[in-house]
């Protein structure tokens, strides 16, 4: 039983270290896909950032350089003229797309509106000399695009952005500005008909951190402060590239990718929540993590039922063991009770035979010393009874030893016993051995020779026969031995503890042999054995001896 425990203990121990080692691999892959989902999930949403960036920088680019182009072609205009021009017939006449900007005008050298287009008209007599881009082309003798901070419109009443050049008179002196205005949503509109999520921002910054154009989801914005977002710390490292950090003004958490433009002083940012970027991964997860958390069941539930298989196969091998010894304790008992009983009948035959007639035998011979008219009858009488005791002695020696087959074949073994046991039963016993062609080992031989003698005992003990019929044959596959006998059967299905048929399929078993009983009550009784055949010699076609 302890060692019982050992084993069970060995057992569950390597089941549970199975389980463990299958359930943390099967821990491990989740945990592992999950972060790689993760990060291609998030390389996904900075890469389509980056993509919308880089497209967002392309038409913002394209709008200025359709914006500058009318800004050029009004100037020159003006310039060659040496006066007004109607800019309407000039854009008219240049079929230049009015649908980008909200205004285009020349402002004198004074602020005054000099020439403008019908979108304007009501402005003729506004003042623009305190505009910051009239200043500056005021102050600054250079031909250079000028982009102002989004500023409030003063001919449509609209935040815009305007664009502006220096325009110089004849003599090169400050003749004024030539001016186009757009409004903020122009740049974004770009992304008007997009699935923009709710908290997805597109936006256009100037490098001080002043919003020239932002669209979050579906509003639209300018002119905010972000100066105090990362992103102006990460632009002078490198100026194409993303980071993650709290957008500046709804603090929402968001992976954002941005260009800083080479030619302008403008920085294009597209940005998408964490929530927004991360929502399908966080489905992927729960139903991985419910997959895992299943089949980690399962394991353990599998590890669970291979621990009762093997622990019920254990217990049953353990129990079979203890079946077997059992068995083998109570058969050496009764081979030991057979030995008891064989030695107590020996005495008995050697104190009510033997004895007896030597007694008889010493008897006579002490009367013969004394009375010589009768000494040779008992001389005569005394040889008869001492040849009596021999014969009494050599059957019982029969009965006991083994037969001398190392001088003796196996079939004349079995003729001396059929002889021995017809003279003394009066029993018929035939023997038929013409089916055996090849010789066997002697342990087998002995075997047979065993099982014979065993059988017939039963028989001469138990049956009342008058006929056995004993067949020895052999296959390419057993050698068989056939014992049938005309007796008062019995009962197989009864339960039998004879020692005799216990000797039998013991020494059946050692050779892995099969018995066979066919009896039944009045119908004699047919015990067939088959051993697996030994062959030591070749078939020579003809019977043998064995």
């Amino acid at each position: 039983m302890k060692q019982f425990k050992v084993r069970n203990g060995k057992l569950i121990g390597g089941i549970a270290i199975f389980c463990l080692a299958t359930v943390a691999v099967i821990w491990t892959n989740y945990y592992q896909q999950n972060k790689a989902d993760k990060e291609e999930t998030i390389a996904s949403a900075v890469q389509r950032n980056s993509n919308l960036a880089v497209a967002l920088e392309q038409y913002t680019i394209r709008t200025i350089h359709n914006a500058d182009a009318v800004l050029h072609l009004v100037r020159m205009e003006y310039e060659r003229k040496g006066g007004k021009i109607d800019i309407n017939e000039l854009l008219y006449s240049n079929a230049v797309n009015r649908d980008i900007f909200k205004g285009v005008g020349l402002v004198n050298s004074e602020g005054k509106i000099e020439t403008f287009d019908l979108s304007i008209h009501s402005g003729a007599t506004l003042d623009f000399s305190d505009r910051d881009y009239f200043i500056y082309h005021l102050k600054n003798n250079v031909d250079t695009l000028l982009i102002s901070k989004p500023t409030l419109s003063r001919t449509i009443g609209k935040p815009v952005i305007v664009l502006s050049r220096r325009v110089d008179k004849a003599d090169g002196s400050f003749g004024g500005v030539v001016v186009i205005q757009i409004e903020p949503a122009t740049f974004t509109s770009f992304y008007a008909q997009a699935n923009l999520r709710q908290f997805d921002i597109i936006s256009l910054i100037a490098p001080d951190g002043i919003t020239y154009a932002r669209r979050t989801g579906s509003i639209e914005s300018s002119g905010e402060d972000v100066i105090r977002s990362p992103l102006f710390s990460h632009i002078t490292n490198n100026p194409d590239s993303f980071y993650f950090a709290k957008d500046a003004i709804r603090e929402i958490p968001t992976f954002f990718s941005y260009r800083k433009f080479k030619n302008y002083p403008i920085i294009a940012t597209v940005g998408s929540s964490e929530t927004d970027v991360l929502e399908g991964y966080y489905i992927r997860k729960q139903r991985d993590l419910l997959s895992t958390i299943i089949i980690s069941t399962l394991v353990v539930l599998f590890s669970f039922a291979i621990y009762l298989v093997l622990s019920h196969r254990k217990k049953m091998a353990e129990k079979l063991l203890e079946e077997q010894q059992r068995h083998e304790r109570r058969v050496t008992e009764e081979v030991i009770l057979a030995q008891e009983k064989e030695r107590e009948e020996i005495g008995h035959e050697l104190h009510d035979n033997v004895n007896q007639v030597l007694t008889t035998v010493k008897l006579y011979l002490e009367l013969a010393l004394h009375n010589s008219e009768t000494r040779e009858e008992l001389i005569s009488k005394s040889m008869q009874l001492v040849m009596k005791s021999i014969n009494e002695i050599r059957s019982l020696s029969h009965d006991l030893s083994a037969p001398t087959l190392g001088t003796r074949s196996l079939i004349d073994s079995i003729y001396a016993l059929i002889e021995t046991i017809s003279n003394s039963t009066g029993i018929k016993i035939i023997f038929d051995h013409s089916s055996c062609y090849a010789s066997l080992p002697m342990n087998q031989k002995l075997a047979i020779y065993r099982i014979t003698q065993e059988q017939l005992n039963n028989v001469v003990k138990h049956a009342k026969a008058t006929t056995v019929s004993i067949i020895l044959s052999q296959t390419d596959k057993h050698t068989s031995l056939i014992i049938k006998d005309n007796g008062k059967g019995f009962n197989t299905f009864e339960k039998r503890n004879g020692i005799g048929l216990n000797n039998i399929i013991n020494r059946t078993k050692v050779f892995e042999g099969k018995v066979d009983i066919k009896s039944a009550p009045g119908k004699g009784c047919t015990l067939v054995v088959n051993l697996p055949f030994i062959k030591i010699a070749e078939k020579t076609g003809e019977p043998v001896l064995l």
